[in-house]
C-alpha cells in the first residue's frame, strides 16, 4: 500500500514542468508576434516648426452691463412722461415732467423695458420709475478657478464665441471679483468680460470665451500620435540609425491637443518612426514592461 502511493505522487509532479514549459513557449511566441506586429506597423512623421497656443475657456451667457432699476429722490406727483416702453434714452434725456413742473432725467444710457408709474401717479422717494437696460454694451459673466485667475487681469483681451451665430466677437476683461465662492474645495471667482455687441446679438446667448495661455511660436514640433513613453513614463521617438531603430529621448513643452512642442532631442526635418497601430503600442508596452522586469 505505501509504494503504490509513493509511485502516485511522482506522477503528479511532471504536472508543473509542463506548465513551465508551456509558459515558456507563450513568451517565446509573445515577444515573436510582438516583434513582427511592431515592424508591419511603423509609420513616420517629421519634425516641423508650427505655432502651438493654448488657451483659457470659460462659459457663460450674455447680459447687459447695465440694467438698472432709477428711483425717484423727491416726492413728485407725475404730470406727464416724455417716453415709453421700448424707446432708447441716453443719459441726460428726461423721463417724465411733475405737476409743480419738477423734469426727472434718465440716469443711464440704454432701452427703457418698464415703466413703473403712470400718469397723477404719486412718486415717493426711493420709488420705482423705470428699468432702463443698455443692450449695446453686453458682458459674459464667467466662473474662475482660484489656479487660473492669477492668469487674468483688467484689460485682458480674448475672443468672445456666441454658439447661435457661430460668430466670434473681441472682448475684455472689464471686472475681477474679489469675494470667492467654494466648491469641492476649490474657490471661484466671478470674471466679467465685456463686449461689443452686434446688430444680431441679443442679451442672454449662450458664448464661449477664450483668453490666451501659453504660446511657442515657430516651435519644433510632433503631433501627438508620434511620442511613445517608456515604462518610466519618459517620452521617447524612434530614429533610424544605419538599419536599425533606436530610441530618442525627448523633452516636451507645450501642447494644443494634437501637436506639441519638442523643447530638445530632435532638430526641424528630422524624421521618426512610431507604432500607429494601437495594438502595436500595447505588445511594445508589454514587452517593455516585462523585459524591465526580466533579471
Amino acid at each position: 500500500m505505501t509504494e503504490q502511493r509513493t509511485v502516485r505522487k511522482k506522477k503528479h509532479k511532471k504536472w508543473p514542468w509542463i506548465l513551465l514549459l508551456a509558459v515558456i513557449a507563450l513568451a517565446v511566441w509573445f515577444f515573436a508576434s510582438t516583434a513582427k506586429v511592431a515592424q508591419q506597423s511603423l509609420s513616420t512623421e517629421t519634425a516641423q516648426l508650427r505655432d502651438i497656443v493654448t488657451y483659457y475657456s470659460f462659459e457663460g451667457n450674455l447680459i447687459p452691463q447695465t440694467d438698472e432699476i432709477q428711483t425717484a429722490k423727491e416726492s413728485l406727483k407725475v404730470k406727464e412722461f416724455y417716453v415709453a416702453e421700448g424707446d432708447v434714452v441716453n443719459e441726460g434725456d428726461p423721463l417724465l415732467r411733475g405737476t409743480d413742473g419738477t423734469r426727472l432725467h434718465a440716469a443711464h444710457t440704454g432701452t427703457v423695458e418698464t415703466l413703473f408709474a403712470e400718469v397723477d401717479d404719486t412718486l415717493q422717494p426711493g420709488s420705482q420709475i423705470a428699468r432702463i437696460v443698455d443692450y449695446d454694451l453686453l458682458e459674459v459673466s464667467v466662473s474662475v478657478d482660484e489656479y487660473d485667475i492669477s492668469a487674468l487681469s483688467e484689460g485682458k483681451e480674448g475672443t468672445v464665441y456666441l454658439n447661435a451665430l457661430d460668430t466670434t466677437v473681441p472682448g475684455k476683461v472689464t471686472d475681477i471679483g474679489r469675494e470667492a465662492t467654494t466648491e469641492g474645495g476649490v474657490s471661484f471667482y466671478q470674471v466679467k468680460f465685456g463686449v461689443d455687441a452686434l446688430p444680431q446679438v441679443r442679451s442672454g446667448m449662450s458664448v464661449e470665451v477664450q483668453v490666451l495661455n501659453q504660446q511657442a511660436l515657430g516651435a519644433v514640433s510632433l503631433p501627438l500620435t508620434a511620442i511613445s513613453y517608456d515604462e518610466y513614463n519618459k517620452p521617447y521617438v524612434l530614429v533610424l540609425a544605419g538599419e536599425e531603430y533606436q530610441k530618442q529621448p525627448i523633452t516636451l513643452g507645450i501642447s494644443d491637443g494634437q501637436n506639441v512642442e519638442i523643447l530638445s532631442g530632435l532638430a526641424n526635418g528630422d524624421t521618426v518612426y512610431y507604432l500607429s497601430n494601437d495594438l502595436a503600442r500595447f505588445f511594445a508596452m508589454q514587452q517593455e514592461m516585462m523585459g524591465g522586469m526580466m533579471p
